[in-house]
């Protein structure tokens, strides 16, 4: 993770309890062998079976370290989230630190919006000191209150180093909507068969804990659970990603049984992929095919051709077709003419394979150029005369950020809301220096909260927290607009000498 945060001092460093030793991190050496004695083979058995015995007993006294560091882990979690949860019980007694116009109040005079904002700001705090995403923070204020408040022996046994922090999550997810004697009386039963399995297996005889003694519960949760599901993407190594569906899992596991099925068809016919590429490439058809806007399109080719074959992507140049970009794809012009290997750039993920950017480029439909300097006419401020963000600037004000400019936030700028820096109530005007990208929630955030943001001259983001500590954003995209003679109406376009693009690719 990128070294965002430039907190003014660091965190004191960790100490172990007293009496805690650590293991020795050395290699192990093998004894020398001993000089050949009269024994011979029986000898050297021997003394293989002694530098065995040394060997073992070294390994057992690390296996112990390790068991005794892991408890400590537990225990140091344990404290963690104590300490999370006090912060949070200081940040609603005291809410003026987190929100403005609070001076004075106490958590009994907040409304519950208004303890929304303490606790999201308190979120963006402690995300931001920890180096995780104000959701992680959020998430691990709600694992300590829920810890500290209705599962205390379940916060006990993880600071015994009983149980590990996998369990306790197991617990908080079970002991949803369930009231005060429900929760004491699941973790009665559950908390015993933690301490005796390992994560994995607790998972699933937590979730038969709970439905035997509330089974009357299940709809309910099942109903609301309904509700959030999802769609989540996010990019891994090698120009790859993941898409992960959150939905009902019959749905899920009917779609992972049609793909295998098919995949060990197909394999049993000849098909020389692996069950998990055929699987992956079956998936990746069935939604391609259902998304595609071509009536012509055919499964295997181009449109119109029912003929097979493999794009640049590796998957089948037809799984490619049958989508139409809506996002930032750049690609250096020597690389899109064929000069050049130099990779292009995915809006949200970064770097990819030259090939499979001139191959998207080639299905765009249109064009946008992509200048050091804005193109002539090119509308980058309409100062006062309009709160709503123009189209061109809108472009540039998301090739320039290119993502969310929360701290931590990686949601793409395409996505974001586009936030006046100095307010247009207040004068700010809807330029290109005054237009920042920012997710709803770093939105509202800087809105209705105490935390303040500022830009430097390199146009990096400074982030001063409600507890006064600075957190540096730089920006990712080297895209910049050099200043030149901007219009200053939206409808001025009579000097206006863009061009458009030709719809084929020159190459």
């Amino acid at each position: 993770m990128e070294d965002y945060g430039e907190p003014p001092d660091g965190p004191e460093e960790w100490v172990p309890p007293d009496g805690h030793e650590r293991a020795d991190q050395s290699p192990l050496t093998p004894p020398s062998a001993s000089p050949a004695s009269g024994g011979g083979d029986a000898a050297a058995a021997d003394d293989a079976a002694d530098a065995d015995t040394a060997v073992v007993d070294v390994l057992r006294d690390r296996l112990d370290c390790v068991v005794d560091d892991s408890r400590l882990i537990a225990a140091a979690e344990a404290s963690r989230l104590r300490g999370v949860y006090l912060m949070l019980q200081d940040a609603l007694e005291h809410p003026g630190i987190f929100i403005p116009n609070a001076g004075g109040l106490t958590r009994a005079d907040l409304s519950g919006e208004s303890e929304g904002w303490v606790r999201s700001s308190l979120a963006q705090e402690i995300g931001a000191a920890l180096g995780v995403t104000k959701g992680h923070a959020a998430g691990l204020l709600n694992d300590a209150e829920a810890l500290c408040e209705t599962l205390p022996a379940t916060l006990d046994a993880l600071d015994a180093g009983k149980i590990t922090r996998q369990h306790a999550d197991a617990m908080i997810r079970q002991a949803v909507s369930l009231n005060a004697d429900e929760v004491a009386a699941f973790e009665a039963k559950a908390l015993p068969k933690a301490i005796c399995q390992s994560p994995t297996q607790f998972s699933r005889a937590v979730v038969k804990i709970r439905e035997g003694l509330f089974p009357d519960t299940i709809t309910k949760r099942r109903t609301e659970a309904v509700k959030e599901r999802r769609v989540d993407c996010y990019g891994t190594h090698d120009g790859m990603g993941v898409l992960a569906v959150h939905a009902p899992i019959e749905v899920v596991q009917s779609l992972h049984n049609a793909a295998r099925l098919t995949a060990r068809a197909l394999k049993a016919a000849g098909d020389e992929r692996t069950l998990a590429q055929i699987e992956t490439d079956t998936i990746i058809d069935a939604l391609m095919i259902g998304f595609t806007n071509d009536s012509d399109q055919k499964p295997g080719g181009a449109p119109g051709v029912g003929v097979p074959g493999v794009g640049a992507s590796g998957v089948g140049a037809d799984r490619l077709g049958g989508i139409r970009p809506t996002v930032y794809v750049t690609v250096p012009v020597m690389t899109l003419l064929g000069h050049s290997d130099e990779p292009g750039h995915l809006d949200g993920y970064g770097p990819i394979d030259p090939d499979v950017a001139r191959e998207l480029a080639a299905r765009a439909p249109s064009f946008t150029r992509l200048l050091t300097h804005p193109e002539t006419g090119a509308v980058l401020s309409v100062g006062r005369d309009s709160y709503t963000v123009p189209a061109d600037l809108k472009r540039a004000v998301q090739l320039r950020d290119e993502t969310c400019i929360g701290i931590g936030c990686d949601r793409p700028a395409t996505l974001c809301d586009l936030d006046h820096r100095e307010e247009w109530q207040h004068g700010g005007q809807t330029s290109l220096h005054n237009i920042q990208a920012a997710c709803e929630q770093h939105h509202m955030i800087r809105h209705n909260t105490t935390w303040t943001v500022t830009v430097t001259d390199d146009n990096d983001i400074i982030w001063i927290s409600p507890l006064g500590r600075t957190y540096r954003v730089p920006r990712t995209s080297n895209v910049q607009f050099a200043a030149g003679t901007a219009t200053t109406k939206h409808d001025d376009t009579a000097n206006d000498e863009r061009k458009e693009l030709p719809n084929t690719p020159p190459f």
